[in-house]
């Protein structure tokens, strides 16, 4: 459901989505070494790849866009399928995944120390990472908590001045529901 304010810069490549993402991490971030490798990965790459693999199809073409008015359309976007956010957040939703206005009624995301820190001190420049869906939301597949902070933000009315983009694809209608990102292990 967007509402006008995504403005294509140009199509990427799968390689520039993830290096985009890649960055995004901070990497080397050591923090995230711990996590793949309690999941039984060698890298943070082959974590990622693993955990995102269904985004990696031929099927899809990416595009960057420039979000012009962050507060206004991502709270409208819907969270995206994670095995966490699945288990811990999602499931008193009617709809799923919920919409990230939606999301904040959960005391344990209204109340995230970090969605809250992000959301007082929002990157100046970043870019998430999201499908759009056959009829027309967009369902964030990397990025949720920047996601859920400026989701925050619009509803705190904490003003964000930031230079907001998204890695989008579009979702093949034989594709149906959004991917299960993540995995048990």
């Amino acid at each position: 459901m967007t509402t006008g304010n995504l403005e294509k810069i140009r199509n990427l490549t799968f390689d520039e989505v993830f290096g985009i993402w890649r960055a995004s991490e901070d990497f080397p971030a050591s923090h995230w070494e711990s996590v793949w490798r309690a999941k039984g990965h060698d890298s943070w790459a082959d974590w990622r790849h693993d955990t995102h693999a269904a985004l990696r199809g031929s099927e899809l073409s990416w595009a960057l866009y420039r979000v012009r008015n962050p507060l206004q359309e991502v709270p409208n976007w819907r969270g995206g399928m994670f095995h966490a956010w699945a288990t811990w957040f999602y499931g008193p939703f009617p709809e799923q995944p919920p919409r990230l206005r939606d999301l904040l009624a959960s005391p344990a995301v209204h109340n995230h120390w970090y969605v809250r820190e992000i959301a007082r001190n929002f990157p100046f420049q970043t870019t998430l990472t999201a499908i759009r869906l056959a009829n027309g939301d967009i369902s964030v597949v990397e990025g949720m908590h920047r996601a859920c902070a400026l989701a925050m933000a619009a509803y705190d009315q904490i003003l964000v001045t930031t230079e907001f983009t998204v890695a989008l694809a579009d979702w093949p209608l034989p594709f149906g529901e959004p991917p299960r990102l993540g995995r048990d292990k």
